[in-house]
């Protein structure tokens, strides 16, 4: 099998001729790029090594003090693209030095409600040759309402465009830079990032070759909502109420459920493989039981609001459109919802997102949310934003590659939903299994967080994660790389090698590896080995 550090060799020493990058020729393309509805507002010439502050940056991206590490000699370009007359979205460029370019591009996406440029991913690939490029999705910050008020046109940005616009621009900006367009273009996102990705290769299936979608929030106002149900669920905002579960309830709740189905995929590891297999009953929890201490334990009307907590959503016409929230996931996405004795949810997408781009009504609240807001929202699907399409036929018939990894441990988009949408794509495109793993494989990682972090061996060269491990820079550790090589060569990943640092440290100490396999196959302990070595792990059918 051909190296991914041999193909960039190659490829660099193939253009390298081309074009010779410096601090003047950054200077001067400045001036002689010319890109329909683009303004250059900033460019600079870098050298590998040395670090950035990125002044002006909004505090809910980092604020002014934010820092970016350089991985490349390289020209940054910071541009402005006139969307529509009352829109616009920035876009970051990297473009490495021709000997060091790869040949190829790479195109990130957002989290959350968007706003903040993914740094870690352009960083990450700069570092490995791509010419990398990053987008705000049309504003600035990602907690607030104000940019969605009144503003039809930054909404679609978010909602559907801003992707496709840094697209465009990177496979433009790159042939006037370098003298040749890219041999191949790349996206990896996580979270939002994965519905922008899933939602661009439905739209607009000729932007990239292939995709890393890391926790896709495709549904992504169902998600959103489900935030808002599950808090009524459990009595809020009446905080004085016999149903209100409080949030220091709730982490016994969880490590009672793991305590109970955490050895029943043979490994006692403080982690549910596969929570979707199993049912929770909370009068396990009732005061008197002695299980949780009288501070703690469940009242009766506490333990049908956990229940509840743990049912699939569904609409007002009874129809499910979400699913259970899953077992030993942290609850704080619902759960932390006071402030000093005040009702008040910290997930604050719910409340922005409604607030501004739903109901476009500063005033409103989600004191009273339920189904007929989720519904309308729905029904609304403001910028195209609930990106839940399943046909991507023509990404799939193009020859597009998409890997795609979920946490099993995801507290914000319930690992779940990419279960659900792998199935509905494989079904709207009548594919069998062998079919469908010709172009999407999805890859679940049994105790990881929302795109990160957790228990598990987590690292697999996730989207928005910075550094990568420079010693595990190969298609079996590195998901950007695995992709790469299935593009280019033809090899589809088998397998994915995740692993666990020492204090979650990427580069330290790795303290265990687990080997992860393409759904519908499982991850499984070989019943004899060390558990902290991938070997021991095995992929087996459900």
């Amino acid at each position: 099998m051909v190296s991914f550090t041999w193909s960039i060799a190659i490829l660099a020493g193939a253009i390298a001729h081309q074009v010779a990058s410096s601090p003047e020729s950054c200077a001067s393309f400045c001036g002689q790029t010319s890109i329909p509805n683009v303004t250059v507002i900033a460019s600079e010439y870098l050298l590998n090594g040395s670090q950035i502050t990125l002044p002006g940056t909004v505090e809910s991206c980092g604020g002014s003090d934010l820092k970016a590490n350089i991985t490349a000699d390289l020209c940054r370009l910071v541009l402005i693209v006139a969307t529509t007359p009352s829109s616009e979205v920035q876009i970051e460029a990297w473009l490495p030095d021709a000997p060091s370019w790869n040949g190829r591009s790479l195109s990130t996406g957002n989290g959350g409600i968007g706003g903040c440029i993914d740094y870690a991913t352009i960083q990450n690939g700069a570092g490995l040759g791509f010419a990398s490029f990053g987008t705000n999705a049309g504003h600035n910050g990602s907690v607030g309402y104000e940019f969605f008020l009144n503003q039809p046109e930054v909404i679609n940005d978010f909602g559907h465009r801003a992707i496709h616009i840094e697209a465009e621009v990177s496979k433009e900006l790159v042939t006037q830079y370098y003298g040749s367009g890219a041999s191949k273009s790349y996206y990896a996102g996580c979270s939002t990032g994965g519905r922008q990705g899933f939602q661009n290769a439905h739209l607009y299936p000729e932007d990239f070759d292939g995709m890393l979608l890391g926790s896709p929030g495709v549904d992504w106002l169902h998600i959103v909502a489900s935030k808002g149900v599950l808090a009524h669920r459990i009595g809020w905002p009446d905080l004085n109420s016999s149903e209100y579960v409080r949030p220091e309830q709730w982490p016994a709740i969880v490590e009672a459920q793991i305590k109970q189905f955490d050895a029943l995929d043979g490994v006692a590891d403080g982690i549910i493989d596969e929570p979707t297999k199993y049912r929770f009953d909370p009068a396990s929890l009732a005061c008197g039981t002695g299980l949780l201490n009288s501070s703690l334990c469940l009242s009766p009307q506490q333990i049908a609001s956990v229940r509840r907590a743990y049912e699939p959503i569904a609409n007002t016409s009874g129809h499910i459109v979400y699913p259970s929230f899953e077992l030993g996931s942290k609850t704080d996405v619902f759960s932390d919802n006071q402030v000093n004795g005040t009702a008040s949810l910290s997930y604050t997408i719910l409340e922005d997102f409604w607030r501004g781009a739903i109901y476009n009504d500063s005033s409103w609240t989600p004191d009273n949310f339920s189904e007929f807001d989720m519904d309308f929202a729905i029904q609304a699907n403001p910028g195209q934003v609930n990106a839940g399409e399943t046909n991507l036929a023509s990404f799939y018939q193009k020859g597009g590659k998409i890997i795609s990894y979920h946490g099993r441990n995801d507290e914000t988009v319930t690992s779940a939903v990419s279960e659900r949408f792998f199935t509905g794509v494989q079904s709207t495109l009548n594919l069998t299994m062998d079919d469908i793993h010709e172009f999407y494989r999805l890859f679940f990682l049994p105790g990881m967080h929302h795109c990160s972090g957790g228990l598990g061996a987590w690292s697999i060269g996730n989207a928005q994660k910075y550094p990568y491990d420079q010693a595990l820079l190969d298609s079996e550790h590195n998901a950007l790389i695995a992709l790469v090589e299935w593009v280019e060569n033809g090899t589809a990943p088998e397998i994915l090698v995740g692993t666990k640092y020492e204090n979650d440290l990427i580069g330290s100490n790795i303290t265990a590896q687990r080997t992860y396999c393409p759904y519908p196959m499982a991850s499984k302990w070989d019943g004899v080995n060390d558990t902290s070595l991938a070997a021991s792990w095995k992929c087996v059918s459900y």
